[in-house]
């Protein structure tokens, strides 16, 4: 901050910043640095923060790797709106019989993880697919479904090998359907 002042009818600028930084210097030690030191940029390991997991963390991520690999849906329960956002298809009325016991008329119920299906969402004609989900019958490893009729033979049950414990159902002409999962939350990796 410059601050005039007046000296013998003469006017005179003053910096008093550069007087406090001269004042600096000369109290600060002169430090010499190694340069071939390790800095903060050079060692990742100083960077990282060690943080303690509890158990609600290794729950939660359980949780959302299940819902990943097994939450699915039949083919046209959702629709792709003009906004590219996934909605509840009210015009769907179930698969029919002869599709509701084909682990191909089932997608999965997550962000787009196939390359092909992406690719094919950016196109216009994009919102009249049915299935622009990942079908179930393109998961690795094969096998990792199993689909079976109940004792009426109109209601499809569907089981995850990945994931002990996950069953999905659709009864067929209906609406209905949807997925639970009673397991000890440990993935299967035997397949």
């Amino acid at each position: 901050m410059a601050v005039l002042v007046k000296v013998e009818d003469d006017i005179v600028e003053k910096n008093e910043f550069e007087e406090q930084v001269k004042s600096e210097q000369e109290e600060k030690p002169v430090v010499e640095e190694d340069p071939l030191a390790s800095s903060v940029s050079d060692d990742p390991e100083v960077n990282k923060v060690k943080i303690n997991l509890k158990e609600v963390d290794r729950l939660l991520y359980t949780i959302l790797a299940i819902e990943n690999d097994c939450q699915i849906i039949p083919q046209g329960a959702m629709r792709l709106t003009e906004n590219h956002e996934v909605a509840r298809n009210c015009a769907f009325k179930g698969l029919p019989e002869c599709h509701a016991f084909d682990l191909k008329k089932y997608s999965h119920f997550r962000n787009v993880q196939s390359n092909v299906k992406k690719q094919s969402l950016l196109h216009d004609d994009a919102v009249f697919q049915r299935d622009f989900l990942d079908g179930l019958d393109e998961d690795i490893p094969k096998g990792s479904w199993s689909i079976q009729k109940d004792h009426s033979g109109r209601c499809a049950i569907i089981r995850n090998h990945s994931w002990f414990g996950f069953t999905a159902y659709h009864k067929s002409k209906t609406n209905i359907f949807g997925c639970v999962y009673i397991g000890e939350g440990l993935r299967n990796n035997e397949l």
